[in-house]
């Protein structure tokens, strides 16, 4: 499983395409020489590329006889390999961003080995705030690229290379390893991270970088995905600040509803001062934002998704979160992410498109708390959560029984069998459709595709069905072509 991989491949080539214009960090020229020096590399170590990419995979898109269509778009949609490379949309593009913050972070690290201060305070907050960083683009890295983590067969699939220092050399071998192996790589940089990380030396919302609360974040979404409920959960209480759902961390559509416009409802929406907004990033983007581009969703199926519910009164996000491109277009968006325009100097016409997305919110500690009481059999603590979080997101709450909930998940199969879903299933039904709803356009439906192998159809241009079967290997993405070109190991196809 080894390869040879150069730093044209892992660091020039990922700077290939635009600048991280949205980055201070300071000139590679510049000594290091002190903890501040060193801090601000950090800048510079959370991936400024979007996963918007993957929402072309979901059931969340279609084709949209009025929109423009582009290769990558088009090659997304059916699941091929992707022939197209975009540094804003695509996966190689994520691959390579999320590399580049791998090295900004063991730059920090070695940087530190170096600078000579005594306030060991400030260069553990700095150490704590890289070693998160490290943890989490390899984290994404392996949650697209690799197969989804089962201690079963983590030992045999494979892995991702872990790079954990800067290189030094032209060219030299990685070993891919095993996925088991990464796992154990980001779980120790992620304690690392947790024990030494501080609140302390950011200013303003502090919601730019890793904090406490982000760090925990990032610990409950690992041990979900790494199918360690009971820390899932625990890292879930340490934000909530206990068992009860802390409303705070749980974003508010009715004062979302009340903003003036669309332009003010995306603003309000990732207002770094709102506390759901755990850990904020600045991505450049292109077309994935554009509701004139490519495959989304049609307004016929956005209905369809927010009609099909089992509790009462108005859907908020449904109600207030809509809106048209344009009346032309057979298409749908959610107000939630608003692109801006960075000129390159004040006189300048040319500049790069960037938004800011909230990578971790306060919904996640919910949803993934509700999907670890699930998996650990505790159904009340379970349906408890996801009733008094209706709560937020329906004008007319109700509470429900597990039974209401089998019941509504009743179906019947093609034989005229009635089908009643065991009570573990039918609120993991429930759990997985609210989060959809929730997190509609965020890139993070495919994830829950992916770990419940999810069968998804298209229906494309000429009306041809397309079915990504429950457990196709396509769901594991391919590693980018040039890796591969190098000596990667490909994913089975």
């Amino acid at each position: 499983m080894k390869y040879t991989y150069t730093l044209l491949i892992v660091l020039s080539l990922c700077c290939s395409g635009c600048n991280d214009f949205l980055n201070e960090a300071p000139d590679n020229r510049i000594e290091v020489n002190t903890l501040d020096k060193a801090s601000e590399l950090l800048v510079a170590a959370y991936p400024n590329v979007d996963y918007l990419f993957t929402d072309w995979f979901t059931e969340e898109a279609e084709y949209i006889e009025t929109n423009n269509q582009t290769p990558l778009m088009t090659e997304s949609f059916m699941w091929e390999e992707l022939g197209s490379y975009d540094d804003t949309n695509s996966p190689s593009g994520y691959w390579y961003a999320a590399y580049k913050s791998i090295a900004q972070a063991n730059s920090a690290l070695e940087a530190l080995e170096n600078i000579e201060d005594e306030d060991d305070v400030y260069r553990n907050a700095i150490k704590g705030e890289a070693f998160l960083c490290r943890a989490y683009s390899h984290f994404m890295i392996a949650t697209l690229f690799c197969n989804n983590y089962d201690s079963t067969t983590a030992i045999k699939d494979m892995g991702i290379p872990y790079v954990a220092e800067s290189e030094k050399q032209l060219i030299k071998e990685y070993d891919r390893g095993t996925l088991a192996n990464t796992y154990e790589k980001i779980e120790a940089d992620l304690l690392a991270g947790l024990k030494l990380v501080s609140d302390d030396y950011y200013s303003g919302s502090k919601k730019y970088h890793f904090t406490k609360q982000a760090a925990y974040a990032f610990a409950s979404r690992f041990y979900l995905y790494k199918k360690d409920y009971n820390k899932s959960i625990e890292y879930a209480d340490k934000v909530f600040g206990g068992s009860a759902i802390n409303k705070a961390y749980i974003k508010d559509l009715i004062a979302y509803s009340e903003q003036s416009g669309v332009t003010e409802k995306m603003q309000f929406y990732i207002n770094n001062g709102d506390a759901s907004n755990i850990l904020i990033v600045e991505k450049l983007v292109s077309i994935g934002l554009r509701h004139n581009y490519g495959y989304r969703t049609a307004i016929k199926s956005w209905n369809a998704l927010f009609e099909a519910t089992i509790f009462s009164g108005n859907d908020f996000r449904y109600r207030y979160m809509s809106y048209y491109g344009d009346g032309s277009r057979n298409v749908i968006k959610a107000a939630k992410f608003d692109e801006e325009f960075y000129k390159e100097s004040l006189t300048a016409t040319t500049g790069y498109p960037f938004y800011v997305q909230a990578v971790f919110r306060g919904e996640d500690l919910l949803f993934n708390r509700i999907e670890s009481y699930i998996q650990l059999g505790d159904l009340d603590k379970a349906l408890n959560d996801l009733n008094e979080f209706s709560q937020y997101r329906y004008s007319t709450p109700v509470t429900l029984t597990i039974s209401d909930v089998q019941t509504y998940y009743t179906t019947v199969d093609e034989e005229g069998v009635t089908v009643v879903p065991s009570e573990k299933e039918a609120l993991l039904q429930l759990c997985l459709s609210e989060k959809r709803k929730e997190y509609i356009h965020e890139g993070m439906r495919w994830f829950d595709i992916k770990r419940y192998n999810i069968e998804v159809t298209h229906i494309t241009f000429d009306h041809k069905k397309l079915v990504l079967e429950k457990n196709d290997l396509r769901k594991v993405l391919q590693i980018p072509i040039d890796a591969t070109e190098a000596g990667l190991t490909k994913n089975p196809r």
